[in-house]
């Protein structure tokens, strides 16, 4: 068999690249470009891009590299088309984000994508960027099917980096630098806080708490200790905390083996002050995480081959033990500036009878430390029988990924001193707190392992204009958690029973003429969740595609150079249905306990629990997709789909078609519930002619979804708007505020909540329901509606371009979103509740003098004012935002200069992530509203050599 030009590159790429995926030698027809993007991963198999059917996007681990993170699933905002990224937290080592492939699909719990590195389930949070070789986001039908009950919230596939046949590649890289806040809660001083405090006292009819003279000796500082003017964000947080990133890599090989080694090592401290050490341990927040992996690729025989990929992580994490870190930033957001000093006259640490003293929890009060051990592991043998039919192979393979945890916490409690003066006008310090010795906790443990088996077929042959590829699969997998649920809340080691999934899968692919493209696949999967006889489930997709571009009429035009069309169909399912698991069988948990007879021990009982229900299966959901690829000039590539995705079979309980009477709570979980999800996509890329100097590129993506509930078994509302069917997953409720009220007289003669008397400048609200549906001058839930949109945006921009000119490179990533309603009800937000702190919006409340600029209610001393604080739309903001989520300057040093040390690449770059945002919240960063953890800014210097 004589082989092209290009046929000769596939058959490269798959023997020394793609045997993890069980692929032999291919031949391809005629019309494969050279020069396109070869391959695309689909799912247990690489196939040349052109011929795909499926909707897929695919982001290269190289470009993951120019933005520092310690969670690889933050450098990927605005980079893949469908792919929502939703921040989570920002402290280090837990800011792991949530990920969802083309929006929200279902109301039940289980909304998770699925994670695939290497063929083998895995978690991507565990991986960095230089061990990467790209990441797909898998989301029609075509392409999800043959995962089956486990694709319906689409696949996030990984290719990690193998060896090459070259010589040995040496690369190393190193990144230092730093993170700061990119924005904080803004509060009152003390001044201002009394001053404020003493109007809200007299807005609720009450004497004012601070003198003249106490106003004074706020404003001037003339007494720190029973006046004090304390920032407590200044005194617990730094401006800046140090990160790094080192990473090794070794990539190389012959004909005979490849193979790919990285280590990795990267870190990341809080922003909480070095508070000092206890016992040798920093009590500031600090992550360590150690990343190795080993992917090595032997052909054994002329038709053996065997790969073994080898990935593990080491992490440490520490952080205040009596206030986690979260907690901290929730006290430093309701602390009084003039609650107390940090220190008393005689050097000890002040505090109240309401709140802690932030400073001397951190200081003196221990630490928490937890770790992770991770261990991922695959081998892989492929067998080429060709001499039974040309194109045949088989492959066989085993996994074992393991993850194991632990955590203790070392805690005392120190001594504090509330402040006050005597009658005489002495200091008086009052023992709060007591000094204890230091305690250590039990350690936490836990453990995570998953046990796979894969067995494959593949087949690829050419006859004449016919292009046949086929697929046919066994996968196994066995699951075990140290915890888990077969009773509701229970938390057993001793009930870790295993999570098994056993699946055939199939797919093949016709090409006729290189122009016409057919392809189904499908999977037959089992799960031991349910009742024999409903565990296994039959799900089947198929796709056409038609190479428009190959036609005569349209064959080789110089604007129109690639044109295809594509449109797919096919069932996929969810089998993380949330409940409670094996719910097919009726439960009998432990009750009350009963004296029976003389003794004065209970005999506990056994109580009847939630109603069986044999036939619970899986979700289901029906995808559609029609998609459209074109390039023209050999430049700009645009490609467009249009979905629609209707989810069924979720998980519900069966309240609506039950009568209250029946007196029986514990109702039966039942699939009934319905979701409908549709949208568009679009993605663009434009590539500057190679030769030219200076070079450029401009990627932009766009996606657009909504969803809605079409059946959630709500009960029956009396209020139409109260009904959720119709709205999205999500959807916020509450009271519509119609401003505020200016006049005395205007809120007398309005509706309002019951026992409150409301006043000018307090919220007013749209009465739109009472207990028999029409308004009744009363403001309660019965007027609650749907109110904004849900945190989740429905429109999604990025936008990643780079250029290049003279060794200079700079290359950035900007996101928009749209759609999305944030919600303003953290402390800084809540002047004065329980008596704590104000934020600086308080400044722009509502008084007769500010009556017609105000954007604030009117102030109350406390939680008396229960009109102002309702959930409802006064508080709530578009949560929109254009954000510049990293950019990257560089400078390439000359051959001339790096040969002289034998160096074959040298480049110094100067990254930043999260620098610049338009957006329309005026306090605060649209990501993170809440008390805890705030948004981090973080800059770095870094230098990469390749030897």
């Amino acid at each position: 068999m004589k082989l092209k030009y290009y046929q000769k590159l596939f058959f490269a790429y798959t023997l020394f690249a793609g045997l993890s995926e069980g692929l032999i030698a291919q031949k391809r027809p005629d019309t494969l470009v050279i020069g396109e993007t070869l391959i695309t991963n689909i799912g247990y198999a690489k196939q040349p891009t052109r011929y795909v059917t499926s909707a897929i996007s695919t982001v290269k681990g190289s470009e993951l590299q120019k933005t520092f993170n310690t969670n690889i699933a933050n450098t990927l905002y605005g980079r893949i088309a469908g792919l929502t990224v939703n921040q989570g937290g920002n402290e280090p080592g837990a800011n792991a984000p949530s990920l969802a492939g083309r929006g929200r699909n279902t109301f039940g719990p289980g909304d998770n994508m699925l994670v695939m590195i290497d063929g083998f389930p895995g978690d991507l949070n565990q991986l960095v960027p230089d061990e990467i070789e790209e990441i797909s986001l898998l989301k029609d039908a075509s392409a999800t099917a043959i995962y089956g009950s486990r694709g319906a919230n689409g696949v996030i596939l990984v290719t990690t980096k193998r060896g090459k046949v070259a010589p040995m590649v040496i690369n190393f890289s190193t990144q230092q630098g730093f993170s700061k806040a990119s924005s904080l809660p803004e509060f009152l001083d003390s001044y201002n806080y009394a001053t404020l405090f003493n109007e809200a006292l007299a807005n609720d009819g009450l004497a004012p708490k601070y003198t003249a003279a106490d106003l004074a000796a706020y404003q001037d500082g003339s007494d720190p200790y029973f006046h004090p003017n304390v920032n407590w964000y200044d005194q617990v947080l730094r401006k800046t905390a140090p990160v790094s990133n080192y990473n090794l890599s070794f990539r190389g090989g012959n004909t005979t083996a490849r193979y790919f080694v990285v280590l990795n090592a990267v870190s990341s401290q809080g922003l909480l002050k070095n508070f000092g050490d206890l016992d040798d341990e920093s009590i500031n927040s600090k992550y360590v995480r150690y990343n190795f992996r080993t992917n090595i690729d032997i052909n054994i025989t002329k038709r053996l081959s065997a790969t073994l990929l080898l990935g593990g992580t080491v992490e440490d994490r520490a952080n205040p033990a009596t206030l986690s870190t979260g907690g901290t930033f929730d006290l430093l957001s309701k602390l009084p500036p003039n609650s107390f000093p940090v220190y008393n006259p005689n050097g000890t640490f002040s505090k109240n009878a309401t709140y802690a003293n932030p400073y001397a929890n951190l200081l003196k009060t221990g630490y928490a430390t937890s770790n992770g051990r991770t261990l991922q592991s695959s081998f892989r043998l492929n067998y080429d029988l060709g001499m039974i039919t040309e194109g045949l192979s088989a492959t066989a393979a085993v996994s074992l990924n393991n993850y194991f945890s632990s955590g203790s916490d070392r805690t005392k409690q120190i001594e504090t001193f509330i402040l006050s003066k005597g009658a005489a006008g002495d200091t008086i310090y009052t023992k709060r707190d007591q000094t204890t010795s230091l305690s250590q906790s039990d350690p936490n443990l836990g453990q995570y392992r998953n046990f796979a088996l894969q067995a494959f077929l593949n087949y690829h042959r050419v006859f004449g204009k016919h292009d046949i590829t086929a697929l046919a699969m066994f996968n196994g997998d066995n699951t075990t958690v140290n915890k888990a649920d077969i009773f509701s809340g229970t938390n057993s080691a001793n009930l870790s029973l295993p999570y098994k999934n056993n699946s055939g899968a199939a797919r093949i692919t016709y090409v006729n003429s290189g122009k016409y493209i057919g392809e189904f696949s499908m999977a037959y999967m089992g799960s031991e969740n349910y009742a024999p006889g409903k565990r296994y489930g039959y799900f089947p997709a198929a796709s056409v595609g038609w190479i428009i571009s190959n036609e005569t009429f349209l064959k080789n035009k110089k604007v129109l150079s690639f044109l295809k069309i594509r449109g797919s169909y096919g069932l996929v399912g969810n089998d993380e249905i949330g409940g409670q698991r094996f719910m097919f069988q009726q439960l009998y948990p432990f009750a009350a306990s009963y004296y029976l007879g003389t003794g004065n021990i209970g005999t506990t009982s056994i109580a009847e629990g939630r109603i069986a229900n044999p036939d619970v299966t899986w979700e289901k959901e029906r995808k559609t997709n029609i998609g459209l690829e074109a390039t023209f000039f050999n430049r700009l590539d645009i490609t467009l789909d249009v979905f629609n995705q209707d989810r069924s079979d979720i998980i519900v309980t069966a309240n609506r078609t039950t009568p209250v009477l029946l007196g029986y709570t514990d109702l039966p979980y039942s699939n009934q519930g319905k979701v409908n999800n549709k949208g568009f996509e679009a993605q663009l890329r434009f590539r500057a002619p190679e030769k030219k100097a200076f070079q450029y590129f401009i990627e932009a993506n766009v996606f657009y979804a909504k969803n809605k509930r079409v059946f959630d078994a709500q009960t029956i509302q009396v209020n139409k708007s109260l009904v959720t069917e119709g709205t999205r997953l999500g959807q916020p409720f509450g009271l519509k505020a119609l401003g505020l009220f200016q006049t005395d007289a205007e809120a007398n003669a309005s509706a309002k909540p019951i026992g409150t008397v409301v006043k000018a400048g307090d919220v007013k609200y749209e009465d739109i329901g009472g207990p028999l549906g029409v308004p009744d001058g009363i403001i309660d839930g019965s007027d609650n509606q749907a109110i904004g949109n849900t945190g989740l945006p429905e429109l999604t921009v990025g936008l990643h371009s780079g250029f290049q000119y003279k060794g200079f490179d700079i290359d950035f990533v900007f996101q928009a979103i749209s759609g999305r309603t944030v919600y303003l009800g953290s402390n800084q937000f809540r002047p004065f509740q329980g008596f704590g702190q104000a934020g600086v919006i308080a400044l722009e409340r509502w008084t007769t003098q500010t009556a017609a600029t105000a954007t604030f209610p009117r102030l109350s001393s406390s939680d008396n004012n229960l009109n102002n604080y309702r959930f409802s739309s006064f508080y709530q903001r578009d949560g929109g935002f254009i954000k510049l989520r990293s950019a990257e300057l560089g400078y390439s040093l000359s051959q001339k200069i790096i040969s002289k040390v034998k160096l074959k690449q040298a480049r110094l770059f100067l990254t930043g992530t999260n620098l610049f945002s338009l957006d329309h919240i005026k306090y605060g960063d649209p990501e993170a509203l809440g008390n805890g953890y705030p948004a981090l800014r973080t800059i770095t210097l870094g230098a990469r050599i390749q030897f």
